[in-house]
């Protein structure tokens, strides 16, 4: 996942990146981060941004402005609005903002923003996979785990089973929402359904997959997090 950073104070910029490294070393999630001092810099840039953290008050051309030229050209991209006043909110309608952010920034408003933004993001996404010749789309929420079986990936559902020609590799990349870990080199598994965590995993449809035991404790600390995460 790829998060954007917009300020013209460095110190923001820092800030900001300080705590997302904090939010992944708390929910084991992979996160790259891009600064920007302005707009301008910002609309030059070419990777897609799945977030972005954007000041509404720069010099040059401002946040609202900035962001109704990304409109333009990207509709999907989330985007939270840093801002010292409540009274800009009402001009975020336009552009679509996710939520605000007020500054001075309070780390428990950001981790929670920034989970809900993760969450909002991965609740609608979905993959395609393919079931008696016919192509089916699945949200990822919907999968309980992905299994690797004769070169190629069985994606487990409760509506039922789907194959699909990505490898584990590619579906570990994909799956790095924070509500997925790879439990063994042959599954990967959503902590929404685990029940039990011991020799092998216990999922609530009562199967069960295994566990390499090197990855047990890393489990058990991202489940634990996962659960905090979603009981807000």
């Amino acid at each position: 996942m790829l998060i954007g950073i917009c300020d013209d104070e460095e110190i923001i910029r820092n800030e900001l990146k300080r705590l997302c490294n904090v939010f992944v070393e708390m929910n084991l999630i992979k996160i790259d981060t891009v600064c920007f001092s302005n707009g301008e810099e910002l609309l030059g840039y070419a990777d897609t941004l799945d977030i972005l953290f954007l000041d509404i008050q720069m010099k040059g051309i401002n946040g609202l402005k900035t962001a109704e030229k990304i409109r333009e050209k990207d509709e999907s991209m989330t985007i939270i609005f840093l801002t010292g006043f409540r009274g800009f909110m009402q001009d975020g309608y336009r552009v679509k903002a996710f939520r605000y952010l007020l500054k001075p920034l309070k780390e428990q408003d950001f981790m929670q923003t920034l989970s809900d933004a993760i969450n909002d993001i991965t609740k609608n996404s979905k993959v395609i996979v393919g079931k008696d010749g016919e192509t089916i789309f699945i949200k990822l929420k919907e999968i309980i785990y992905i299994e690797y079986e004769n070169r190629f990936t069985l994606v487990r559902t409760k509506k039922g089973c789907y194959e699909s020609s990505m490898k584990m590799g590619e579906w570990e990349v994909m799956l790095n929402t924070g509500d997925f870990f790879r439990v063994h080199k042959a599954y990967i598994v959503n902590m929404e359904y685990i029940e039990e965590i011991g020799k092998e995993i216990l999922l609530d449809n009562g199967e069960k997959v295994e566990v390499a035991f090197r990855q047990i404790s890393r489990l058990k600390k991202a489940c634990k997090e996962y659960r905090k995460r979603n009981a807000i």
